[in-house]
């Protein structure tokens, strides 16, 4: 009797410390990227994380010295572009903070890129913090009194004084600027030192409401601008980015952060699921087996190592209808990881400043990244036998 007891409160104890086994992380490969920076009060993740993009393409290509791109000129110049849109549209499209990946390719393209030195995120010296959020307000009203549908003719003289709101909150660009002693002007800054091809991008996404290994424009806030993505089936995602980790590119990801698995203060982000810990074979077999809707009636919050729902281009489809994903923020992928049970997640860098203890990066699971994913960016070139299929 006595033995049996210390036998049960051994089970017991050992029970408890695995329940309360907390994630722990060990890096595969991680490439190269710089520090995380913080857009502050501001919605413009999509630019901070592809700014970062473009700056591990560049050290991928090649480049010995990598200028830190400034956001604000691209963020900018979109601004610009929105404006004209929202009036030519009669205020029946997106004017907002927001935007998607293809922004900054388009700003790189057609206007060229600056380093940050030469045009800051952040303006005057007693600034310490971005924050975007009365010039949208005050444009937005502004603009809105501009595409009044009421309205039979529009001075043309609008985009002058939108220009010269967004001059005084951003500060005029210039028309040339001195980096490492030599004068650029945008757009040769972007060809002799960025030297990057935009049309080397491509992004992808993965819905059943288009045709799948076709171009499709998704329909999200976000992507004012309406670019294409290439659509593929969810199983290629993961392909993509494993290839274009593999060969040394990183990849942009934008997601829905809302989720309850997504844990901001300890830097994971996991579906929901089941802790194994305790539960018979037969148990665990039974999950596995279930829908991932029927998953969901029994799934928690995992805060140690367990098994994640499953994810399926159906229930990827359903998040998507159902509001239940939606387009929260754009990171950058930059590299592999995995728990201390040998599961695969990815590292991210965000844009959030080094609010958690991986200094502002954080780990997100292999399921997480299939269910909650919206988009991708990559460079096209390690995605060519997918790209084909069209």
């Amino acid at each position: 009797m006595k033995k049996t007891l210390i036998l049960l409160a051994a089970a017991l104890i050992a029970h408890t410390s695995m329940a309360q086994k907390k994630y722990e992380f060990t890096d595969t490969k991680r490439l190269y990227c710089a520090d995380v920076q913080d857009q502050g009060r501001s919605g413009t993740c999509w630019c901070f994380s592809t700014m970062s993009f473009l700056e591990s393409e560049m050290k991928a290509n090649g480049a010995e010295e990598i200028p830190n791109l400034s956001e604000m000129f691209v963020v900018r110049q979109c601004y610009l572009i929105k404006a004209q849109k929202y009036v030519y549209m009669h205020g029946k499209t997106n004017f907002a903070q927001g935007g998607f990946f293809y922004d900054n390719v388009y700003v790189m393209k057609n206007y060229g890129l600056m380093p940050e030195s030469a045009f800051p995120n952040i303006k005057g010296e007693g600034s310490h913090t971005i924050n975007h959020n009365s010039y949208e307000s005050n444009q937005h009203n502004y603009l809105d009194s501009v595409a009044d549908d009421n309205k039979k003719i529009i001075n043309p003289k609008w985009l002058k004084e939108f220009s010269k709101r967004t001059d005084e909150f951003f500060g005029e660009i210039p028309n040339e600027f001195e980096y490492n002693g030599k004068k650029y002007t945008p757009r040769s800054f972007a060809d002799e030192v960025v030297k990057l091809n935009p049309d080397d991008y491509v992004q992808v996404t993965s819905f059943s409401h288009h045709p799948f290994y076709q171009n499709c424009i998704l329909e999200l806030p976000d992507n004012w601008m309406w670019s294409e993505f290439f659509n593929v089936k969810v199983e290629d995602l993961i392909t993509i980015i494993d290839k274009s980790i593999e060969a040394g590119h990183t990849v942009l990801w934008a997601a829905d952060v809302s989720e309850e698995g997504f844990d901001q203060a300890r830097g994971y982000a996991v579906l929901p699921g089941i802790n194994p810990s305790g539960m018979s074979k037969k148990d665990i077999e039974a999950y596995k087996a279930k829908t991932p809707d029927q998953q969901k009636l029994i799934s928690r919050r995992l805060s140690s190592p367990g098994i994640e729902m499953n994810v399926t281009q159906e229930s990827r489809q359903a998040d998507f209808d159902s509001r239940r994903t939606t387009d929260d923020h754009g990171m950058q992928i930059i590299g592999t990881a995995k728990d201390q049970e040998g599961n695969k997640f990815y590292i991210v860098k965000n844009s959030w400043g080094n609010y958690n203890k991986f200094d502002g990066f954080f780990y997100a699971s292999e399921a997480y990244i299939k269910t909650k994913t919206t988009g991708l960016m990559v460079n096209k070139n390690v995605c060519k036998d997918i790209l084909e299929r069209r």
